[in-house]
């Protein structure tokens, strides 16, 4: 074969698969799908494939992606709740308990945060004044409601109340989920279990003496 032919095949092959590709999806499956995004996805990760790669802006109006900047090899405390979901069913105080338990390593090989389950109403303002209100030291995120929906999927967290908090090690891809009202302690430990190095602990108390 010429060489000019051979690049003319092998341009029409790769051109042909992009659109065999396509073809072979249900009709207006790439248009009507909101999972197809035109956002990069994250680079790696153990969980990579589960945690959406979208834009969340915190209390401060700082944006970061969420799974690359804020999950990806790290040990993180992920809670949720709204400004309105508080009045019903409050979670931050107990939250600040567990935060006070572990204040000198989040921000550092911890992260907390807490994730609206309603974008539509709590804007970044509205999260830091429930913030302060609590005295909450860490950050609380929103964003668009697609994103946060993609966000609250992945942690199976439907309806505006979820009273679950995920602990996870993104490094080691060990997750563990604990209600957000349990005793303060019990979540904290939570924390240590997943903890790798000299902050492991598989037991934060002598079991016996409690």
């Amino acid at each position: 074969m010429k060489k000019s032919t051979r690049r003319m095949f092998l341009a029409g092959a790769a051109a042909a698969v992009p659109a065999a590709v396509t073809a072979a999806m249900a009709p207006g499956v790439v248009k009507d799908n909101p999972a197809f995004k035109t956002c990069p996805r994250a680079r790696g990760g153990k969980n990579a494939g589960r945690f959406p790669q979208v834009i969340v802006q915190d209390q401060h109006n700082r944006k970061n992606w969420f799974y690359e900047d804020l999950i990806a090899d790290k040990l993180v405390l992920v809670s949720f709740t709204s400004v309105k979901g508080e009045q019903y069913y409050p979670l931050l105080s107990n939250l600040v308990k567990v935060h006070e338990m572990i204040a000198d390593r989040v921000g550092k090989d911890v992260q907390m945060y807490t994730v609206t389950t309603d974008p539509h109403h709590d804007t970044p303002d509205a999260l830091r004044a429930l913030a302060e209100k609590h005295g909450a030291k860490w950050r609380f995120l929103t964003g668009a409601p697609e994103d946060i929906r993609e966000i609250l999927a992945s942690f199976n967290a439907r309806g505006s109340l979820y009273a679950l908090s995920w602990i996870g090690n993104e490094r080691t891809g060990r997750w563990m989920n604990k209600p957000s009202r349990l005793q303060p302690l019990y979540i904290a430990e939570a924390v240590a279990r997943l903890s790798t190095g000299k902050q492991h602990k598989p037991f934060l108390v002598d079991m016996h003496s409690v």
